[in-house]
């Protein structure tokens, strides 16, 4: 199912995500998937550039792993990390940053099981941005 997160921003999910918003967040879930949305802009590739910049050199201080990889003018930029919920209950966290020309959409999964990783993937793929027509 496809979510219209903004005019230029689209999320595409399996069937079974229910949806709500969180402040500034759009929040979908499933059982064991739990993935926060927000859509900010910035005023352009200077902008992005630093942006990228910060989150590499973010990931890199703390050892993250780090996924990157670009589609067209979409760079896309992630980093992942096990965080501690409770003592007996540690969860994967992906944040994912899709980066357009002037926007950025942040798509952060969290994971209480890491055979979902992939899905995770899946989904941020599909996180599209269609610029505005002029």
């Amino acid at each position: 199912m496809i979510h219209q997160l903004t005019p230029q921003w689209t999320i595409e999910l399996p069937e079974g995500f229910q949806h709500r918003k969180e402040e500034s967040y759009i929040i979908f879930w499933t059982a064991g998937i739990t993935i926060a949305v927000a859509v900010f802009s910035y005023s352009g590739p200077p902008e992005r550039a630093a942006l990228l910049a910060n989150l590499r050199a973010r990931a890199q201080a703390e050892k993250l792993k780090m996924i990157e990889e670009q589609e067209g003018t979409l760079i896309r930029f992630g980093s992942m990390q096990l965080e501690a919920i409770s003592p007996k209950h540690t969860r994967l966290a992906l944040h994912a940053f899709s980066m357009a020309e002037y926007g950025c959409a942040q798509t952060s999964f969290y994971l209480d099981n890491a055979a979902d990783f992939q899905q995770a993937l899946r989904i941020w793929q599909k996180v599209l941005y269609t610029p505005a027509e002029l």
